[in-house]
């Protein structure tokens, strides 16, 4: 009995600990420069997002981060895509992730943009090869499943394949999924997408974040309030809101002291969010 005892209390030591004596990574190299700017899905109204001439567009903008979105196939490859139906953006049909890599080698993403028509969905590996080694990278993970092991792993190994540490942020809508990238490697910086309509009941709530640890808060610019801002705060957790692309709503988001925008128009962001 005395020995169950010492397990219970132990067991309790440990759990408020790792709920509540945390701290997240320091982010601050990523803002050396002010607030972050970060291209969402690249540079979307110039060339379809989240493809090569999209990602590039944004960089030669001058825009010094980016955010991409990734889906898994079914061999295992993380295709960099928004949505993980294929008739919203490109000329096919069906789901990524019940298609392999070698199906989507022809699956035209520019559909949208005569100019830019055909052009492929590209793997992460080619996107990161492909782009300055500079350049801060966020890379979203997209997930049908609310608990998705295959993701993670394949996104952590890419960051330590490439040795992208320093440069790249992981974030999700699923915080379930930001605690599994944690899992097999704390050192990656994470961030905890919140927007209440995206995810289930259960994982709504902003105490998730004290259970899976990110080290960046990013609410959509509706629920940016005095309230959400103490709550990031008082983690020590950075703000990057998205997205965000009028004038107006920027002045306000900096009066507020968010820490970065994403946004659709890279020259609104880097006329705005001068240093």
């Amino acid at each position: 009995m005395e020995v169950l005892l010492v397990i219970f209390v132990l067991l309790g030591i440990i759990l408020i600990k790792h709920l509540f004596f945390w701290s997240p990574l320091d982010v601050s190299h990523l803002y050396q420069n002010g607030p972050l700017k970060i291209g969402h899905r690249g540079s979307p109204k110039e060339a379809p997002e989240n493809t090569l001439p999209s990602y590039k567009n944004a960089v030669s903008s001058g825009l010094s981060a980016i955010e991409i979105d990734v889906v898994g196939t079914k061999d295992g490859k993380l295709v960099c895509s928004h949505n993980i139906d294929l008739e919203r953006e490109t000329d096919s049909f069906g789901y990524i992730d019940e298609k392999t890599s070698a199906d989507l080698v022809n699956v035209n993403a520019g559909v949208k943009f005569d100019d830019y028509s055909p052009t492929k969905m590209p793997l992460l590996e080619e996107v990161i090869e492909d782009l300055p080694d500079d350049l801060i990278i966020n890379i979203e993970i997209k997930t049908r499943k609310i608990f998705d092991k295959s993701m993670a792993d394949a996104v952590v190994k890419t960051i330590q394949r490439n040795k992208m540490h320093h440069r790249t942020i992981i974030s999700c809508f699923n915080p379930l999924v930001i605690g599994l990238v944690k899992w097999r490697d704390s050192t990656i910086i994470t961030a905890y997408i919140w927007d209440v309509e995206s995810v289930p009941p259960l994982l709504k709530k902003p105490l998730f974040v004290n259970l899976v640890h990110p080290d960046l808060f990013h609410p959509c610019v509706d629920l940016v309030n005095e309230g959400s801002m103490r709550f990031a705060r008082r983690k020590g957790l950075k703000i990057n809101v998205w997205t965000v692309n009028n004038q107006p709503t920027i002045n306000w988001l900096l009066k507020m002291g968010i820490d970065g925008i994403f946004g659709d128009f890279p020259h609104l962001l880097l006329n705005k969010l001068k240093t």
